[in-house]
This record gives structure tokens, sequence and C-alpha cells, in this order.
């Protein structure tokens, strides 16, 4: 095994793939209904322009890479102040009221989804499309779902040094907390699951090799609505990918709850151990390059000066790196320093940033010397092509 280390730090064999440098992505609901119209209230205790600048201020700062808004209405200059400067952005699709039919609601929708996309100017956005939910519920109650457009985006992304990504941004259903402890809402619930059931049917027959993030305002708790059985087994059962829920995954040990029990309220059970509204899913190919979590967490400091909350949800982010089999340590190149660091792991010597997915390079679910023949054959023949 000393000899091979020595071939290795002596014969550095060179294969550049697309880079695999760490990036952000966040969602948030920037509650951005119109304080008032006309003279009557309408969001009143929403955060207004005002707020909606200061909700500019704190994403241009955190400078996550992609940013997913839902309900971004009547406050959309307000929301680009900070941002326009050092990021580009998908469709805004407007918001007005002048021809609002007051006393004639029945049938009237506001053209508009409510969504929109930021990404950083070194990224670049491929295409969009938007695509309106088949069933929604509600036009004068029940959280007025019916009155918008609602539905999702898909976004094709390229991120600086090369790699692909496909971005879903949604706004889905929601419950009022009234008509849940009532009953009453199971109007909205199969609304949502019709969603849910839209969703996957639209995102399978779109899977390719590229990783896929899901994420946005769902209005779903898995202790209520089947996420599992309408959205993620279904993609499993392709043997083609695996998801996962970045909350799950890095706050519950890969646990997800069990539907019918006890909702796992934030403001019971804290921000990491609670249940969000908005969810951050990603979607990776068994064969092809993979998400690795790095970190998710609840903004908690999305407040005003007096720490009030700024809006009525808070942004979620999570933080990935790529990775390509035989990439062992991740630096987003497969070469001859890959070779040494699964040589080291094979000999007992940890090293910083190995992956133990890339470096099981023929899949079988062992790290072992097959690995390293296998990857040493890789970058040989890259670098005679």
């Amino acid at each position: 095994m000393k000899r091979i280390l020595l071939f290795i730090h002596i014969t550095v064999l060179s294969f550049a793939v697309m880079k695999g440098q760490p990036f952000t992505v966040a969602t948030l609901n920037v509650d951005g209904l119109p304080q008032k119209i006309f003279f009557i209230p309408l969001n009143d205790d929403g955060p207004g322009a005002d707020g909606t600048e200061r909700a500019s201020q704190y994403l241009a700062n955190k400078g996550y890479d992609i940013i997913g808004v839902q309900e971004d209405f009547y406050y959309h200059d307000e929301l680009r102040s900070s941002l326009e400067k050092f990021y580009d952005r998908g469709e805004w699709m407007g918001f007005s009221t002048g021809n609002l039919p007051w006393f004639h609601l029945d049938g009237f929708r506001f053209d508009t989804d409510g969504l929109c996309e930021f990404w950083k100017r070194q990224h670049q956005c491929i295409s969009e499309d938007a695509v309106i939910w088949n069933d929604a519920y509600g036009r004068t109650d029940h959280s007025n779902d019916d009155l918008c457009n609602k539905g999702f985006r898909r976004v094709q992304m390229k991120l600086d040094g090369g790699r692909q990504l496909v971005v879903y941004n949604m706004h889905m259903d929601a419950s009022e907390k009234e008509d849940e402890e009532s009953g009453a809402d199971w109007h909205d619930k199969a609304a949502r699951w019709s969603q849910w059931r839209q969703l996957r049917d639209y995102v399978i027959p779109r899977l390719d090799d590229r990783p896929v993030i899901v994420m946005g305002d769902m209005n779903s708790y898995y202790t209520r609505d089947s996420i599992l059985s309408l959205f993620i087994r279904p993609i499993e059962a392709t043997g083609r990918y695996v998801v996962r829920d970045c909350w799950v995954e890095y706050c519950r040990g890969g646990r997800y709850p069990a539907i019918g029990d006890a909702q796992l309220y934030p403001w019971k059970y804290g921000y990491q151990q609670g249940e969000m509204l908005d969810k951050i899913l990603y979607i990776c190919p068994v064969k092809g390059p993979r998400l690795e979590l790095l970190d998710y967490r609840v903004e908690t400091d999305y407040t005003w000066d007096d720490g009030s909350p700024l809006g009525d949800h808070r942004p979620v982010m999570a933080r990935f790196r790529a990775v390509d089999k035989g990439d062992a340590n991740v630096d987003g190149i497969i070469d001859g320093s890959d070779v040494a660091c699964l040589a080291r792991h094979l000999v007992g010597i940890a090293t910083a940033g190995f992956s133990s997915w890339a470096a099981d390079v023929n899949d079988d679910g062992c790290i072992d010397a097959v690995d390293i023949t296998l990857l040493i054959q890789n970058v040989a023949h890259s670098t005679h092509h």
C-alpha cells in the first residue's frame, strides 16, 4: 500500500470535471399581499413596503445562490431593491386590483402565481416554465387559494463552474388552523394532495442525470399530508432516483414523522425539531452526480429591530455540494488526488472532506481495492481522451 501511495503522489493524473463548489438555496414566503386595497384592510399585519425593503436587504446580505419566493404580489419593486445589484430573476407575473369585480368573485382569478426566483449573476438560467395547479380550493374563505393562479415553476440552471441543476419553486393550498381543529379542512387537504400528485406526475418524466431541488411554501406537514406516498416513494420506486427532505435528513436522522401523529409545531418544538410548512427536498440520480447536504436551518434572525417577525414565514435555507462518482475528496476534480485519498482511507488514515458515496466507484456498497483499481483506470482513461 505504501508503494501505491508513493506512485499516486508522484503520478498525479488530472481529469477536470464540473466544479463542485458548495452552493446555497433558500425559500421564503414574502407575505406580499397589500396591507389595504383602497380603504379595505387586507393584510394589515403584513410587512408592507418598508418590511419588504428590509427583506430585500436581508436576503442580499445572506447571499444565497438561489432564492425562491412566494406571495410576491404587491411589493415586487421593494423586494428587488437590494437584490437587483447582485441577482438576476425569473418572470414576475404582476398584481393589479384595477379589474377586480368586487361583487362577482365567482370564477375570477388574479392572473398571477405570486412566484419569483432570484439567482446570483455568476449562475445562468437556461429556461423557466410555469404550471398552474389543476385543483385549488377557497375563493372568499379557506385562505383564498383559488383567487390566483397558484402553481409551480421549473427552472433549469447552470451553476458557476458548469454544473446543471433543476429547481422547482411552488406554493400549495393552505389550511386555516381553525378549519383543521374543527375538521373542516378536508377540501383544502384534497386540493393539496391533488397538487402533490400533479407535481409528481410532472417531475418524474422530466428527470434525467441532473440533481433536482424542490422547494417552496408547501403548506404541508408529514403528520397530516401523505407526502411520502404521494411524491417521495413513487419517485424512488422508479429505482433510478433517491429523494430526501433536508429537515428530515439534517434534523431527524432520516426519520420521517408518521401521518396521524401529533403535529410538530415549531413554536412548541423549536425551529430544528419542529416541522415547517416551507420545505426543501432534493432528488438525485442513483448513478449520476449526488447532492450532499452540508447545512439546513430556519433563519430566526429574519426580524424587525425589536425582534418581532418580519412576516408570517421565515426563510428556510440549505447548503449543498455536488459530488461525482470517483471524486473522493470532493474538490470538483477527479484526478490522482482522489486515488490518494481513497488509498489513505483503505489503510485507515482519515481525510477531511472524504465522501464514502463518491469513493464507492462501482456502487456495490463496499469501499475496497476494486474501487481504487477502477478509479485508477478511469483517471488514466480520461487523461488519454
